[in-house]
This record gives C-alpha cells, sequence and structure tokens, in this order.
C-alpha cells in the first residue's frame, strides 16, 4: 500500500519535467498451486483512494477508484506462469547371469526404458542343480526430469522382492536401511527439464526348490529437491503408492527346466500399476541354464 504525505506526486508541467512524477511499491506473494490448465496466476493491482496535499478527495478525471472498470488506467494486471516440477522413474531387468563351477553366463534381456509393460524375464533351471548355481539379475533404473524445473533425485529406493537378496559386495552405491536398500548416487546430479540419469542395483537369487516363481522388484525416488522447494506435481517420494510415476517393477520368473512349476500360456504378470493381472499369452523371455 503507498501512502502518506511524502508520496506526493507532482502534476506534469512539460516544461520542467520529461517524465511524469511516480513512485513504485514492491510486493511479494507466495504461490500456490493454480487450479488453471494454463497454470497461468493473474495477479491485479489498483488505486483504492487518492487525495489531494490537503488530504481531500479528488476526482481523477479517467478512472474510478477502488472499482474494477475495463479500460481505465487506475489498474493493471500481471501473469505469471508457474513452472511445475515433475521427477519420473522407470525400471527394468537389463541382465540375467548364471554362474556354475566358476563360470558366468551373461544374456543380455534386450529390454528398455520404454517398454510397457516389460516382457517377464525368465530363468530356467535343471533340478539337479536348483542349488549348485549362482543366478543374478541386473536392474536399470532411469529418472527423468519431466518438468520444467532443474531439480535432483536425493534417493532412490528399492524394495527388494521375496527371494532375492542384497549383496553389498555387488552393489557399491547402494545400502541397506529399513528393510530396503538406497543409494544416493544421483543426489548431485543437477536434472535439468528433459534431462535423465541411471543407476544399476544386482540382485541374487536365494537358492531353493521352495523359491521359484514370480519375484517381482519395485524401485521408487524417496527424496527429492529443487531450489524452488516445489513439491512434484504427481507424486509423493517414499510412499510406495502405485500408479505414480516416480515408482516402477521389474519382473522375473525362476522355473525348473522342465516346466513344472510355470505353465507359460497362462502365467501371472505384474503391470507397471503394481496389480496383478489375468492370464493369456505373453513373450517371456527364457534363459536356460
Amino acid at each position: 500500500m503507498l501512502t502518506g504525505r511524502n508520496n506526493l506526486l507532482k502534476p506534469f508541467d512539460k516544461n520542467t519535467m520529461e517524465e511524469p512524477d511516480y513512485r513504485e511499491i514492491k510486493a511479494v506473494f507466495e504461490v500456490t498451486e493454480p487450479n488453471t490448465s494454463d497454470r497461468i496466476l493473474i495477479n491485479q493491482a489498483q488505486i483504492t483512494n487518492d487525495e489531494d496535499e490537503n488530504g481531500k478527495d479528488v476526482i481523477d478525471i479517467d478512472s474510478t477508484p477502488n472499482k474494477w472498470i475495463e479500460g481505465e488506467d487506475d489498474q493493471d494486471i500481471e501473469k505469471v506462469k508457474v513452472k511445475y516440477f515433475d521427477l519420473s522413474l522407470r525400471k527394468w531387468v537389463t541382465q540375467a547371469i548364471v554362474i556354475e563351477n566358476g563360470k558366468e553366463k551373461v544374456t543380455e534381456t534386450g529390454h528398455h526404458a520404454e517398454d510397457d509393460p516389460e516382457e517377464v524375464v525368465k530363468v530356467e533351471i535343471e533340478k539337479s542343480k536348483i542349488n549348485k548355481v549362482v543366478v543374478k539379475f541386473r536392474y536399470k533404473i532411469r529418472v527423468t526430469n519431466e518438468g520444467e524445473i532443474p531439480g535432483y533425485a536425493l534417493e532412490v529406493s528399492d524394495y527388494i522382492p521375496e527371494g532375492l537378496k542384497f549383496v553389498q559386495a555387488d552393489n557399491p552405491n547402494w545400502k541397506q536401511v529399513d528393510g530396503k536398500i538406497v543409494t544416493q548416487a544421483l543426489a548431485t546430479t543437477l536434472l535439468k527439464p528433459g534431462e535423465s540419469s541411471e543407476v544399476e542395483v544386482l540382485l541374487t537369487w536365494i537358492n531353493g526348490n521352495n523359491n521359484l516363481g514370480l519375484k517381482v522388484n519395485v524401485a521408487e525416488i524417496s527424496k527429492d529437491k529443487n531450489d524452488s522447494n516445489t513439491p512434484d506435481i504427481d507424486s509423493v517420494p517414499n510412499n510406495k503408492k502405485p500408479g505414480e510415476d516416480d515408482i516402477d517393477d521389474a519382473p522375473v520368473i525362476l522355473a525348473t527346466k522342465t516346466g513344472e512349476l510355470i505353465n507359460t500360456n497362462y502365467i501371472i504378470l505384474i503391470t507397471g500399476s503394481l496389480s496383478i493381472i489375468g492370464a493369456g499369452v505373453i513373450l517371456i523371455k527364457k534363459y536356460v541354464l
């Protein structure tokens, strides 16, 4: 608000003045999430009262104070487009690794972040070798800035499914915390709009005849940050909520080579929304030992 005798505006004299007398005032507002589709906020300002040097009301020749009338010059607007923050995460299996008698066989899955849903990676093991082999799955996790504000994925969490285990030596950038594993490998990587960065995690199958079947590994952005303190527009970090775009899963299956465990024509598939959906013929990548 602009008030007081010290702010008396002198009338314009073309003989002595190059421009009309004026005063400026600054205002700072905290922006809330707009509910408009164009994300544009409109701020209005207007002269609400005027008086002369003696404190008496004066009549403006072309404007009415404190009454918004289109076209009058005692009012103005400023439009501000509010940018949004949005980090997304995708997870997929890149390798199936089988180790027997010290020999390692690595099979590339050919999967990509864009696969939706991702084909199930299947490894078949001969019954006689169930407890003699080591089976590992390498996962890749990609974080992408799909918003308009640069930011960081301070922490990524991985929720290891029952039947797989975390081996620290295989994952130097990860650590176990509160029943899950986390990494801060991307914490110092500023992701500008449209940019992505990736991390990997390697998990090991726990050998056992009773530990076959579907294993769904889930990863999520558990901490994020941007300099404007703007929350992610469509996700809440670390809430493990299906359907948000900061969480994704990758399925694998272990079975005996004879196929006794799984009927490959009718198989359970976990989708990106983490819900189990029905049967049907789907493609399965097989890696047979």
